[in-house]
C-alpha cells in the first residue's frame, strides 16, 4: 500500500507509475483540488476522475501530521490531520519546496517568495544576476510577476541571462524573457 502526500506534479506523476505496478494507491493533499497553482477546478476534476478511474484513492483537505513506524523503522501508518489513519507500506512525501534565499536577505529586492528580476534576470542589485527556482520574473503570458520551478525554465533563464550580460558588453540588446510554462506527463 503506497500513500502519496501531496497533490502536485511529483505526486500525481508517482501515485500513477504506482498504480501502473498494481499498487494500492491513496493521495493526500490539503487544497480543494489537485495542482491548484496550475489546474482549474474543471482540469482538475477531469484528472482526479481519470485517477479515481484507475483505482487511486484522493482524501483532499488534509494533511499528514504523522507516522506509525514497527521495531525495524519500516512505516506502518500515515495519521491525517482530520483523524484518519492510513496503512501504507510506502510513504512518498512531495510537497514541493521553497526557494533557499535566505543568504540574501536585505541584499536584494525579493518578492512572491523568490529573488525579483527583470526580463533579463537582473536583480535590484547591479551586475547581479538570478535564474531557475529562485528567481521571480515577469511572465509575459499573464503580464505578473512569477517564479516558475521547472527544469526547462532553469535552463533557459540562464541562457537569457548569459545572452543579456553578453549583449550588455557589446552594447547590444536582447529580446524579453517570453516564456511559456509547461508542464508534461506520459
Amino acid at each position: 500500500k503506497a500513500v502519496i502526500v501531496g497533490g502536485g506534479y511529483i505526486g500525481l506523476e508517482l501515485g500513477a507509475a504506482l498504480r501502473i505496478n498494481n499498487l494500492d494507491v491513496t493521495m493526500v493533499y490539503p487544497e480543494p483540488w489537485c495542482m491548484p497553482r496550475l489546474f482549474t477546478s474543471g482540469i482538475a476534476a477531469f484528472y482526479e476522475g481519470y485517477y479515481a478511474n484507475k483505482g487511486v484513492k484522493i482524501i483532499k483537505g488534509t494533511v499528514a501530521v504523522g507516522f506509525t513506524s514497527d521495531s525495524n523503522g519500516e512505516v506502518k501508518e500515515v495519521h491525517l490531520k482530520d483523524g484518519t489513519v492510513l496503512e501504507a507500506d510506502i510513504v512518498v512525501v512531495g510537497v514541493g519546496g521553497r526557494p533557499l534565499t535566505t543568504l540574501f536577505k536585505g541584499q536584494v529586492e525579493e518578492e512572491k517568495g523568490g529573488i525579483k528580476t527583470d526580463t533579463f534576470f537582473k536583480t535590484s542589485v547591479p551586475d547581479v544576476y538570478a535564474v531557475g527556482d529562485v528567481a521571480t520574473f515577469p511572465l509575459k503570458l499573464y503580464n505578473e510577476n512569477r517564479r516558475v520551478e521547472h527544469v526547462d525554465h532553469a535552463r533557459k533563464s540562464a541562457e537569457q541571462a548569459v545572452k543579456a550580460i553578453k549583449a550588455s558588453e557589446e552594447g547590444k540588446t536582447v529580446e524579453v524573457y517570453d516564456y511559456l510554462p509547461f508542464f508534461y506527463s506520459r
